[in-house]
């Protein structure tokens, strides 16, 4: 299975690099203090119920964000492999032409419309 030939690459590999040290530098400096970089800010026994109970609701939202967000940089990860493997573009089920519009809009898809569309039915449907 090799990459199609017919779109070049090279801008969608940029756009991945840049998001790729959008996603390093959010997860490195705003979200570092959830890998222990910076201690959690103590609430004193004054503090209000309400206050306690958005600032937890502010953690647990900021975990969600920074899983998010690692999970696309693997995805962007995988997507450079591809790149370098000569393997970007092409479908990783049926081996067609992901196509560019679709590249575009997600670059690091990894199937074509119609296998990424079953792929959904089937996990749906679990």
């Amino acid at each position: 299975m090799t990459a199609p030939k017919h779109f070049e690459v090279g801008p969608l590999q940029q756009r991945l690099c840049e998001r790729r040290r959008e996603l390093l530098a959010a997860l490195h400096g705003e979200y570092g203090d959830l890998a222990g970089a910076r201690p959690p800010e103590v609430l004193g026994p004054e503090s209000h119920p309400d206050e306690t109970a958005s600032r937890k609701a502010h953690d647990v939202l900021r975990t969600a964000l920074a899983r998010h967000d690692s999970d696309e940089l693997q995805q962007i990860d995988a997507a450079l492999a591809r790149i370098a493997a000569g393997r970007y573009g092409a479908c990783v089920e049926c081996g067609d032409s992901i196509g560019y519009e679709r590249l575009v809009a997600a670059p690091y898809a990894v199937r074509c419309v119609s296998c990424q569309t079953a792929f959904e039915h089937r996990a749906n449907r679990k």
